[in-house]
């Protein structure tokens, strides 16, 4: 792009945060954390806003992440979570008209790190496959983890679904899903054989369900309610299930790292693995390859 060709916008402060109200009023159905992350990184934008000539141009989301890292002494995650919070509120004042482009767009940092813990692919498989079905509540657990293992699932994907969002289609299922802040297009997870099983036998085991019912709710004294599970109810639910042995124990986050691993090792390109996990932007896509590639050179 040529240098001064982006269309810049300059918004008095007070008509600033009025759009940041608005934004985060848009993200109403999005989990508490979310919104609560946002929230953060939104008032550090308006404060460098505040005190630096802002244009909504790209040069100044590239400072604003400069100063995240230099200024606020932020890590090099939490800055990359701050720029996707405002890339989604860019992608929210172009729907406005606000702005004509997103600037946050193209302005990305290094790919997030994490320690690659000592557990194999295998090790994973087994550790899943021994979860106890018996119960409701095991054959929930399965299916959630199925779901995130096997086909790159989010946990707010699972944890916003409906059971009408199951729709079968001839012999393959796929779960619609709501992006996060309910905004844009909905998405289709194409649910594969072990996971599917597992969901539709989660559900015959719940009895009497409705469409508008969660997909995943909370079970009390071995039966579902309609009571949509936790962001942190899940966590904690799944921990024991990913438990390794006595010394590991696999963090619920970590399986759609491990589910790129297992495509990898399939032979699956890099592209193919963006779309079966329906990336849209290069940041999350590239730190999951990142630590997929580590895993999958040294397992």
């Amino acid at each position: 792009m040529i240098p001064g060709s982006f269309p810049a916008t300059k918004l008095p402060q007070s008509q600033f945060q009025i759009l940041v109200q608005q934004f985060e009023g848009s993200m109403r159905f999005a989990s508490g954390a979310t919104r609560h992350v946002y929230r953060k990184a939104l008032d550090k934008l308006l404060l460098f806003a505040e005190n630096n000539p802002f244009k909504f141009t790209p040069e100044d989301f590239t400072q604003f992440r400069l100063w995240l890292l230099n200024e606020s002494r932020l890590s090099n995650n939490t800055a990359n979570t701050y720029m996707t919070a405002s890339r989604r509120f860019c992608e929210f004042l172009v729907d406005l008209g606000v702005i004509l482009k997103n600037p946050a767009w193209s302005v990305q940092g290094k790919a997030q790190t994490f320690k690659i813990t000592g557990v194999t692919l295998s090790e994973v498989s087994n550790a899943i496959s021994r979860i106890d079905r018996s119960s409701l509540l095991g054959k929930r657990d399965y299916a959630f983890i199925s779901a995130m293992f096997e086909c790159g699932a989010t946990i707010s994907e699972l944890l916003n679904a409906d059971i009408g969002d199951l729709k079968r289609r001839g012999d393959s299922v796929g779960l619609w899903v709501k992006p996060k802040g309910m905004r844009g297009k909905y998405e289709v997870i194409a649910l594969q054989g072990p996971a599917s099983a597992a969901i539709y036998d989660y559900i015959d085991s719940r009895g009497d369900v409705g469409a508008d019912f969660p997909l995943f709710s909370t079970i009390r004294v071995g039966r579902a309610t309609r009571t949509r599970l936790s962001f942190r109810g899940a966590r904690a639910a799944m921990r024991k299930r990913l438990r390794i042995d006595d010394q590991r124990a696999l963090r619920l986050d970590s399986l759609r790292t491990y589910c790129a691993v297992r495509l990898m090792k399939q032979g699956k390109t890099s592209e193919e693995i963006k779309a079966i996990m329906r990336f849209k932007s290069n940041m999350p896509f590239r730190k999951i390859m990142v630590n997929s590639k580590a895993m999958a050179e040294k397992r």
